[in-house]
Formats: structure tokens, sequence, C-alpha cells
């Protein structure tokens, strides 16, 4: 037993003024009177011995020593921490991610349940413990660091609200590990609706019940092959959680016209792509609805995005033998308004002018080049992370291909089982590079990033490929590398999506057009310091005309878990999470209970009874 303000136990002095007053009090005085039968008559109603009458008198003197006594220990707070088991330090841990947002029956979010969890961890710790509190969305934040101060704690908690940002729990657990290692036998707390590895006490907040599906997959595609109009890739999942199967509407709206409806049918964790045709109209707002019944989980049901304008890329075809069908193809990407193109010879190496993408053909520069994204075709070789070992003769002709990554960007609408190539050299290329055809053993179509640079090669002949000239497949292989070649540039920005919890480069004001969870509505906010935290789930205009849009578009936040049956029966039963020690902080709340109904007795018998 310890006291956190022992200042006020030197009130206890106090007790002599009682004292004093019961050792020195009024003696009963003799009087003579006419007559006693009124007084005989009040005897034989309050017949008492002469011990009892001693012991109403020293009742009278405890209750009112006891009574002053609690008071000034109410005042001196005091605490126990003898116990083994007493928290020293905790370090709270609370999910705030956009997953936190989803209701249950009663209309409640897991971050209100989550905190709820929270506060009666914090009012059953000792008053002398550490207190460390950490949030985490995307990234960590250390809201109160290592406080005494539980009324600080409690009110933070109170003030915290979900963001529509997909969570990660990493850099969270790691640093309250890593505070948690300040302090002796410190505890570690995570409320959440996923549990994390390790030793840490885990509150579980999921729903009890999930109803959930929602938009996970999004972006507006320039269809190569045909001039002014987009495809809008769609991908709509539900939860793993749902106990069967759901059917949703998704609703197109473009400039607040509905222009198309698609019923879906889902079973629990499946998902299905559309893609959906869109006229192109610069300015024009485009808006995704999925509605389900039941849903309880608002924020992945919608999302808006302006249509991009249709700004050419700048492509750089550098090349002293030209295929064919690479120049019919790259015709047809000028005539649907797609590039715009500049050739030249290797002599003419570098250009003078900047473009968006380089495509080599047939030829390499002694100098890799850096600046810029480049698309290599059939190379004679090698140079930079391009090693190329020429077959000889006219090449090595493959019937069918495999495609090892169907669903990469470069093979967007591409029948790859139809394709026959003339495999024309072995390529040694970086592991950041992946296959995308394969002939054979080994690799004629590959892509990916190096040293931050995107790259695609191939290693095959469209002119001596057998029927390769009668299919779009290479029109649109290449104009798919050229778009997602150049898909971080300039001229592809506006297309770009963003997820939630990044940050663009704004100033001044920006205006938003944002969806809640219910419905879309209209704000906006400052930019300061030059950037942007894209923390709404929407479209955004900037005062200098610049355009974006964010979306949450994030399979793990939709995948909404369900809470443990050993969950449900706690919270059923109403037991709190809280620690398994005593309350230890509660003393000085006794002590004043306890003084109430002391002096709730006194009052009873001295003005019912009449003890005196």
């Amino acid at each position: 037993m310890r006291f956190i303000a022992p200042q006020f136990l030197h009130l206890a002095w106090l007790a002599l003024i009682p004292l004093a007053l019961w050792l020195y009090r009024r003696h009963a005085k003799r009087l003579p009177v006419s007559t006693l039968l009124f007084f005989k008559s009040l005897a034989r109603e309050h017949q008492e011995s002469a011990w009892l009458r001693r012991v109403k008198k020293w009742l009278s003197l405890a209750l009112t020593l006891l009574a002053l006594l609690l008071a000034v220990l109410a005042l001196a707070r005091p605490t126990y921490e003898g116990a083994a088991h007493a928290p020293k330090a905790v370090v709270l841990i609370l999910d705030c991610s956009a997953s936190m947002a989803a209701i249950d029956a009663s209309g409640k979010t897991r971050l209100t349940e989550a905190t709820m969890e929270l506060q009666q961890v914090v009012r059953s710790l000792p008053d002398q413990a550490v207190i460390t509190l950490i949030t985490f969305d995307t990234k960590a934040e250390v809201v109160l660091s290592r406080s005494r101060n539980r009324r600080e704690c409690l009110r933070l908690l109170s003030e915290l609200k979900p963001l529509p940002i997909a969570g990660d729990a990493t850099e969270a657990l790691a640093t309250a590990r890593r505070l948690a290692e300040l302090d002796a036998d410190a505890t570690i707390w995570l409320a959440s609706d996923t549990k994390a590895d390790g030793d840490i006490r885990f509150i579980d907040c999921a729903l009890p019940e999930v109803v959930n599906v929602g938009i996970t997959g999004f972006q507006i595609r320039p269809s190569p092959l045909s001039g002014g109009q987009h495809e809008v890739f769609v991908k709509v999942s539900a939860a793993s959680a749902n106990r069967a199967k759901v059917t949703s509407i998704l609703e197109v709206t473009l400039a607040g016209r509905p222009v198309q409806i698609r019923e879906i049918e889902l079973e629990p964790g499946g998902s299905s792509t559309l893609i959906l045709p869109v006229e192109s109209a610069r300015g024009q707002r485009l808006e995704l609805q999925l509605k389900t019944p039941g849903d309880t989980f608002g924020w992945d049901d919608a999302l808006t995005a302006p249509l991009p304008k249709n700004q050419p890329l700048n492509v750089a075809w550098i090349t002293d033998k030209p295929d064919p069908f690479t120049e019919i193809a790259l015709a047809s990407l000028i005539e649907s308004r797609r590039i715009e193109m500049a050739r030249y010879a290797s002599d003419a190496w570098p250009p003078k002018e900047k473009p968006d993408v380089y495509v080599f053909e047939h030829w390499l520069p002694k100098t890799w080049p850096n600046d810029r994204p480049v698309i290599v075709l059939n190379p004679t070789s090698s140079c930079g992370p391009i090693s190329v070992k020429a077959l000889p003769g006219n090449g090595l002709p493959h019937d069918n291909l495999r495609s090892v990554l169907p669903d990469h960007p470069l093979l967007f609408r591409v029948a790859s089982n139809r394709v026959a190539v003339t495999q024309t050299s072995v390529l040694a290329l970086p592991a950041s590079l992946e296959p995308l055809w394969i002939a054979g053993t080994e690799p004629v179509l590959a892509a990916g990033e190096h040293a931050g640079q995107r790259i695609v090669v191939s290693a095959f002949s469209p002119a001596t490929s057998e029927q390769l000239a009668l299919l779009p497949a290479f029109p649109l292989v290449l104009g798919n590398a050229l778009y997602w070649c150049a898909e971080s540039n300039e001229a592809l920005a506006s297309r770009r999506s963003m997820r939630t919890g990044e940050l663009v480069s704004a100033s001044g004001l920006v205006n938003w057009h944002v969806w809640n969870g219910l419905q879309f509505t209209d704000l906006s906010t400052q930019a300061t310091s030059g950037l942007l935290p894209l923390i709404h789930i929407g479209s955004w205009e900037t005062a200098d005309g610049k355009t974006g849009f964010s979306i949450l578009s994030s399979t793990k936040e939709t995948n909404l878990p369900r809470r443990s049956a050993e969950a449900t029966a706690k919270l059923e039963m109403r037991e709190p999470a809280i620690m398994t020690s005593a309350s230890f902080n509660t003393w000085p709340q006794k002590l004043l209970w306890l003084l109430v109904t002391l002096l709730l007795i006194e009052s009873f018998l001295f003005h019912r009874r009449a003890v005196y």
C-alpha cells in the first residue's frame, strides 16, 4: 500500500476535534421538577442498561472518527501495487484502418468497440502505470508516449476515428515492442479485427456476422486500337466470412447519367472481373457504386474518377531494319491518336528531344539509356541488363506459347494460346524481369523493372512468325507495352489510380468529390507544405487544374474477418477485456463510497433510532 498524494495525510489531526468534543461533552444536570410521572413513563419506554448506553456513546465516537479517516485516506489516493502480476507499463495498439469502420447490427463500428475495450484496460491500471498508445493504418503513429496521465489517454481514445486506408500492423508492432523494452514487464495490447502473431494480448473486435462485397481492383485503360475510348477494369470480391452466396448490383454513372448496370453473384471468398467500355470525354466524372443487401462495410462499395484527357504518348522508334509488322502496329496506334512517333536510324542516336518511351528494334545502343522506359524488340546484341545469344539461321518456330502471367497488363485482352512465333535469340535477363511468354523452355517476352526503369524485351520476329500478322495479338501487346512503360509519365498521370494514404504534390485549395461510405459529397481541404495526403476515397482537383483520384481497392480490407467463438461468448457474458489482476486504481472511489455509507448509517441510527 502506498499513497499518491501523501501530503493530505496530515489532515488526520482533525480527528482530535471530535475526540475533544466527546471527552468534554456536557453532563446531565439535576433540576427540581413538580412531578416525575412524565419522566417515569419515558423511562419505561426507553429502558436501557448502563453498559448499552456506554456502547452507544463509543459507537458514535467510532463512526465519527472512521468517517473522518476515510475522507483523509481518499484525498491521499492510496494504491496497492505489491502483487507480482500488477502491470507496471502497457503499450496499447489500436487499429484505425478502413475495416474498423464496419458496423454491426446495432450500428456500432469496430473502432468504437475497440476503444471501449481499451478504455476498460486503461481504467484497470495502477495509477503509476506507464501508458503508451499507438495507432496504425498503413503507417504507425505514437499518439501518447510513456505517460502516466490516464485521463489524457482516455481522451485520446475517445477522439480517434477510422480512416479509409488499408491497414498494416507490421510497423506498429515493431514500434510497440521497441517501446515495451524500455520498461520491465511491459504488456502489449492489440485491439483490431485481425490477430497478430507473437506474445501480444489480443482484443478481437471483428464482426460476429459478416456480409460484405467490395471493389478490390480498378483501372482506366486506353483501348490501344480504338481511338476516343477507354476501358474500365473493375474487380469485385466477396468476403470469405460471408455465410452464403450474395447478389450485388454495380451501377456505373457518367456525368450523373446511368450508363451501365451489372448484376454479380459471388460465393464467399469469390471475385469477378468486369471490363466496361466508356467513351472518352474530358472532364466528365465516372462513378461506380456497388449495392449489396445487408452490406456491413461501406467504404469499399464505391469510387469516383475523372475521365482523363486523350494526350498521346511520344515514342522514339530507333531501328535500321524495321519489321513491317511493327510498322503496321505503330501506324495503327498513330491513327487511333494513341501515340506520336518519331523514327530514327541508329546513327541519329541519341535524339535531341526526349520521348516518353524508347523503342529499339534489331539494335541496341552501346550505352544503356536510364532516363526513360525502354522496349526492346528482337535484339541482335547485348547492352545493359539485356544479354542476347542469337540463334542460327532464321530462328526456331514454335506452334504455341505458354503464358506465365496471363493477368499482366501487357497481355490484357491478348489470346496467348493462339499465338505462334519464331524465336530468334536466347535471352539472359535479370531476375526483376519476369517472363510473360515462354516458347519451349526459353522466354520470348519478358517485362519488369530494373534499377527503377521499366523494360520490355521480346525475342521473336513478327515478320517470320506464322499467323502472327493475321491476329491482333502483336499490336495489342505493343500498345499495352507502351502504356505500361509510360504509366508513371505525365501523359498518363491522370489515369493512374492512387491508393488512399499516399501523398501527392499539390498546393492551395483542393476540391474533393468523396465517398463517405454512404453517399458522394463535396468538400474542400487545404494542401500545406506542398503535399496533399489522400485520406479520402474520391476525385480531387487543385486550383491550378491538376486532377486525380484515390481509391481504397484493398482485398485485405474487403475480406472482413468474423469474430472468434471465444470472443463472441466473452462479449455476450459482458466480460470486459481487462487485466487478470485486480483493479488497483479504485481505492479512493471505494473509500468515498464507504464514507457515504457510514454517513447514511449514522444518520439512520441517530435520527431514526435515537442512538446518542
